[in-house]
């Protein structure tokens, strides 16, 4: 008779608790291991000796991006990722400890495993792609938290530059800024000065520029001198974070371009209306090189839970957006349904559009299972 063996791994930065059981409930082990080559070499052993088998053996986490995931995979074993909340309902005491949790990830996984889906073993240049573009996410975000930062320095002694250009975190507006940092540099400016400027940053548009130009020269309130300083030296160090991190950004779009090039399945994502290469590429990301990962759209709805909840209950009924999700895959829905709003649809409510689109994308798990 097969025994399927149920381990639970409770991830710690420095160590993890493991606690394994199987069909019966019964415990088998319980043990720490440290988060090293002698910790993973004690954890197999462990296994080893309770199932051989590696198809015996199926893994609980809370993380789907650690080492041991990597580990773990690349020695034969199939692992899943469980979302925290499931766990924290298991407490009803409200008492954490690290055996309980892992004690819970192994039981969850024995009692409702049809619900999880493994962790895909995907090749090594689509994690590849996953790392990059889930890291280039990053680093747009740090973007975005810049720019805000900006936006909000240059009101307190600057607003005006804050209209001169169509976005604050453009090469132009901040060579801008960089090169004429206070109002009361622009005020001596001439006509000239300002074309050159325009037509070193490719910005050669005449008309453009007088209207610009017009806007510098209007009166302005202008701030204390202390203010002016202070928030000027502010303003550079943002400006100067900024250049390198536009410049970074756009070496990683490169690399993302270059993997999605060698993947097989770039074609079937860069098909789709509005996706570029790195929409595409985290597409790829997410459904990962396994075609029969999502068989039905629900499966991928699951995951990703694009669209809100409704709850009822007798004559209690409401509506609840869901929280747990794979939060990546769901900004990629998310950031599709946004490129094509306009084209796509030509709606003008944003929100019935993204709902729309996100069940439009999620179809392609339907027809993205390709033999040959």
């Amino acid at each position: 008779m097969r025994h399927i063996f149920y381990v639970g791994i409770d991830w710690i930065d420095k160590r993890h608790h493991v606690y394994a059981t199987y069909d019966s409930s019964q415990k088998l082990n319980s043990f720490q291991t440290k988060h090293d080559t002698s910790g993973m070499n004690k954890l197999q052993e462990h296994i080893h000796k309770s199932s051989p088998k590696l198809n015996n053996v199926l893994f609980s986490l809370e993380t789907d991006r650690d080492p041991i995931i990597i580990t773990l995979m690349d020695w034969g074993y199939t692992a899943c990722a469980i979302n925290q909340k499931p766990v924290d309902r298991c407490r009803a005491s409200g008492v954490k400890s690290d055996e309980f949790d892992a004690c819970m990830l192994a039981n969850i996984l024995r009692t409702h495993g049809e619900r999880f889906q493994p962790i895909p073993p995907d090749s090594q240049l689509a994690r590849e792609v996953k790392v990059s573009t889930r890291d280039r996410e990053k680093l747009v975000g740090d973007r975005t938290r810049l720019s805000n930062r900006l936006t909000s320095t240059l009101k307190d002694y600057y607003p005006a530059a804050l209209e001169l250009f169509c976005h604050i975190d453009q090469p132009i507006t901040l060579s801008f800024l960089d090169e004429y940092p206070t109002n009361q540099g622009t005020k001596r400016i001439t006509f000239g000065e300002f074309k050159a400027f325009l037509s070193e940053n490719r910005c050669p548009d005449l008309k453009k520029a007088k209207e610009v130009y017009r806007r510098l020269q209007q009166p302005h309130l202008e701030p204390e001198d202390m203010i002016a300083r202070t928030k000027s030296r502010l303003m550079l160090a943002i400006v100067s974070q900024l250049q390198l991190l536009i410049q970074q950004i756009k070496a990683y779009e490169e690399e993302v371009k270059r993997l999605l090039d060698c993947h097989p399945d770039a074609h079937i994502f860069r098909c789709l209306p509005g996706a570029g290469d790195n929409l595409s590429a985290r597409f790829i990301a997410e459904f990962s090189d396994d075609h029969d990962r999502y068989q039905k759209v629900v499966n991928a709805q699951a995951e990703t839970s694009p669209t809100p909840k409704t709850i009822q209950s007798g004559k209690m009924k409401y509506v609840k957006f869901p929280r747990a999700c794979k939060k990546p895959f769901r900004a990629t829905i998310h950031q599709f349904a946004l490129c094509n709003i306009p084209g796509v649809l030509g709606l003008e409510n944003t929100t019935t559009s993204k709902l729309m689109l996100a069940k439009l994308i999620l179809r392609l798990s339907e027809a993205f299972p390709i033999n040959g």
